[in-house]
């Protein structure tokens, strides 16, 4: 069964592409770039990269969660630098310390959730 990302046009999937890359939690473009191409190495070792495997590739790539450093753990405060608390595991990456598309998206819309939620209370 086909999925909607092969049957959109390359135009498209290079605008989905950049939609993906702002909402990364890589620090640059050219590092979010560097590691979507670095996954499509074994893919693509004899041809070109086709647009829809870019953004397959960018929706599976992941990088370290920013809100427990990669830990995979949930930070209460820190004390001289190191961290305290009871902790537990991370909301955001749900505890495996790395983020992709998928994870990215859905704390999005927690976010905008708990916004609109609470602007209004």
């Amino acid at each position: 069964m086909a999925s909607r990302i092969d049957s959109m046009s390359p135009e498209a999937c290079r605008a989905y592409y950049a939609k993906i890359r702002s909402r990364s939690e890589a620090r640059s473009a050219a590092i979010f770039n560097t590691a979507v191409a670095k996954a499509l190495d074994p893919i693509t070792a004899e041809r070109d990269a086709t647009p829809q495997e870019w953004v397959k590739a960018a929706r599976a790539v992941r990088f370290p969660c920013g809100r427990c450093a990669g830990t995979g753990r949930f930070i209460t405060g820190s004390l001289n630098g190191q961290p305290t608390g009871p902790g537990g595991d991370c909301f955001r990456c749900n505890g495996t310390g790395a983020q992709d598309d998928h994870d990215v998206r859905r704390n999005e819309e927690h976010d905008k959730h708990y916004i609109a939620r609470h602007a209004f209370a």
